[in-house]
């Protein structure tokens, strides 16, 4: 199964498990043309953005990231560093294979009761 296939199966799996989840979807790994992709530099998109972010605080975290690959697949260092980068301000943030354990992490971090400040 592809990135993009994974991916499709996950949003699928949040907007039926979590329908009211406040979540969203990057544009990386979507091919575009060379003028398509200065336009989205320019306004804000940074390479190895994960490809799926949650805004629902849990436990002590601010929200969860994702990068998703296959079971073969591997992170570049860009993915890595914004995944270091987003758990050092507090965000559950995870390089996650294959669906069984994306949908297992999600779930894990979704039943998480949020801690009062």
């Amino acid at each position: 199964m592809s990135e993009d296939r994974l991916q499709t199966e996950v949003v699928k799996y949040i907007r039926y498990q979590y329908p009211k989840a406040l979540f969203c979807g990057s544009a990386g790994g979507v091919y575009t043309g060379i003028s398509q992709a200065r336009k989205m530099v320019r306004n804000g998109y940074q390479k190895g953005f994960p490809d799926l972010l949650i805004y629902e605080a849990k436990g002590t975290y601010h929200g969860l990231a994702i990068e998703i690959k296959t079971i073969k697949g591997r992170a570049t260092k860009e993915q890595k560093k914004w995944i270091t980068d987003l758990q050092e301000r507090g965000w559950r943030a995870e390089v996650c294979k294959g669906l069984p354990a994306i949908l297992k992490l999600i779930d894990m971090y979704m039943n998480l009761k949020k801690i009062p400040d």
